[in-house]
């Protein structure tokens, strides 16, 4: 039974791995999951009535972009081909007067969707376009359709006069339409036109490279080589599928004492990826006995268990400083120390801290982050709170996509694995239902639940250096996370089998792009930057919520 489970398990994966751009469903295999429209797609252009024949295709000179349009009059409309859509589909579109001048009582652009089942026409959107309404501007709206999802159909785009009826020079330039997945958007839009931009490209730089700013350099660097010029060669690549399946060693590890489906998840996980992460304790010995002292913050420390770990792995030399907004946690966290273990205990909301000038050799933050509102504040504190040498620790922090879903790619290659599982693998905890893929909420709703965390990378990146980053857990933890844990027992060499063919699917993905959403990272200080000024906050006409979560792993 487990033989046959992990086989179709593998037929799923070869063949998420080998699908092309366009993803499929199942029920449709030729229905493509987008529409972008260039000169090179299919779509149709038809006219209600409307004898005016204007180039399909144009530069709209009055704008400040002249960006290649395809133009539709008033009574016209744009039909795309058939296509799915998903929970995570969108619609992107930038559009204005094709004209300087438009009839005075505007035009208006109507999207609509009609369903291929059944043939029902929904109204995504109207929107209105009117003269002297600066007009020499594009207008862009991203709009979110899941309400649409597992639908397939044809999407229309109208040209209608305003609201007097007037239809005089009401033509409208559609520079931008394409509707996709979340995560294909803008990839696809940097595919329109490749014809034109190559040749552009081309002749930009076989222009720039001719100007003296550059030539003078290359003639002397040429007169000095004595060149000559030489032939070219096109290089012709060969596709080669590459099955990564078989090259991933998942060993079969007995489980530590204690050890819970999670822990025994990762450390399976670990032991599979070449990199590894920082060894926190170890630095933090190390730190010790090159300056005797180490002042150490844990901001949203919480419970502290983590940290407590840290203090029995190296007993001295550390001054600790325990920051939360949890008075009861921090008293609880201060029996996990020694009685001569220097502890200093603060309470503060994260979201709101300012520099004091008192500054620690490390500041610890243990999977909090993405709990925190004010990321600006928090690391402007950070950057100003540190040494001169001095490091910050970001121990397991989920720097996946906001409220803790997966990304659109992972959920399918989650999902590809998990749907293979037998249903007492599936059954939820939570909701007592087998769930027949990984429910994929969105948790930042009703609370703080990954509020922020698509922004955490780029922030630190902003405002510290990276010293050692290590990134993993694409989807992983979806599948062994509270929901599900329980159904495993890891004591059972077949239930073993079972996760490890998980971490095989996990590192599969990984390897093939997958994003990790689980970081382990040391940053240090850029010394380019000082504190400056607090970065600025959005007006809040409420009073200031105590956001701070602390920190859990």
């Amino acid at each position: 039974m487990l033989n046959r489970i992990i086989r179709v398990i593998h037929r799923g994966l070869r063949r998420q791995s080998s699908l092309p751009m366009v993803r499929q469903k199942t029920e449709a295999l030729s229905t493509p999951d987008f529409f972008l429209l260039d000169e090179q797609s299919r779509f149709a252009a038809y006219s209600i009535g409307n004898k005016i024949n204007p180039p399909r295709w144009r530069y709209p000179s009055h704008l400040r972009e002249a960006r290649y349009s395809v133009v539709l009059t008033a009574g016209e409309r744009l039909e795309t081909e058939q296509i799915c859509l998903f929970p995570d589909s969108r619609i992107y579109i930038r559009l204005a007067p094709a004209l300087p001048e438009i009839s005075t009582d505007g035009l208006t652009c109507t999207i609509s969707f009609l369903d291929g089942q059944n043939n029902v026409k929904f109204t995504v959107g109207m929107f209105e376009l009117l003269p002297g309404n600066t007009p020499a501007t594009w207008r862009v709206m991203e709009l979110d359709i899941a309400w649409l999802a597992d639908k397939a159909g044809k999407f229309i785009i109208e040209c209608g006069p305003g609201s007097a009826g007037d239809p005089t020079a009401d033509w409208l330039a559609v520079a931008d339409l394409c509707i996709a997945r979340a995560t294909d958007l803008k990839v696809l839009l940097a595919r329109t036109h490749q014809a034109i931009r190559i040749k552009n490209e081309i002749a930009h730089f076989s222009a720039a490279y001719r100007n003296d700013f550059y030539a003078k350099v290359q003639d002397q660097q040429s007169l000095a080589a004595q060149g000559i010029k030489r032939s070219v060669r096109h290089l012709r690549p060969t596709a080669i599928q590459q099955n990564y399946t078989a090259e991933i060693n998942i060993p079969d590890l007995e489980p530590n004492a204690g050890e819970d489906t999670y822990r025994y998840a990762m450390r399976l996980l670990g032991s599979a990826i070449k990199d590894t992460p920082p060894d926190y304790k170890k630095r933090l010995q190390q730190m010790v006995n090159t300056r005797g002292k180490v002042k150490v913050l844990s901001i949203c420390s919480g419970a502290a268990r983590i940290e407590a770990g840290f203090a029995a792995a190296v007993p001295s030399g550390v001054e600790w400083s325990l920051l939360d907004i949890n008075e009861d946690l921090l008293h609880m966290a201060s029996k996990q120390f020694p009685a001569q273990t220097s502890l200093d205990l603060i309470v503060a909301d994260a979201n709101n801290l300012g520099i004091t000038g008192e500054k620690w050799d490390v500041i610890i933050c243990v999977s909090a982050l993405h709990h925190l509102v004010e990321l600006e504040k928090v690391m402007h504190f950070i950057s100003g709170s540190l040494d001169t040498d001095g490091e910050f620790w970001s121990i397991g922090e989920a720097v996946g996509r906001n409220g803790n879903r997966l990304w659109p790619d992972a959920a399918i290659a989650a999902n590809a694995m998990f749907s293979s599982l037998p249903p007492r693998y599936r059954l939820n905890s939570g909701s007592q239902l087998t769930d027949d893929a990984i429910p994929d909420n969105d948790h930042s709703v009703g609370c703080f639940e990954g509020i922020r965390s698509e922004e955490i990378l780029s922030l630190l990146d902003c405002w510290l250096m990276p010293i050692q980053v290590y990134r993993r857990n694409c989807f992983l933890w979806r599948m062994i996370d509270l929901a599900y844990s329980n159904n495993f027992n890891i004591d059972a060499p077949a239930d073993r089998q079972l996760i490890a063919e998980m971490v095989r699917a996990e590192v599969q993905h990984y390897r093939q792009g997958g994003r990790g959403a689980e970081l382990f990272g040391i940053y240090g200080c850029r010394h380019d930057r000082g504190p400056g000024p607090i970065p600025r906050s959005v007006p809040n006409a409420h009073q200031p919520l105590a956001t701070q979560i602390t920190g859990s792993i």
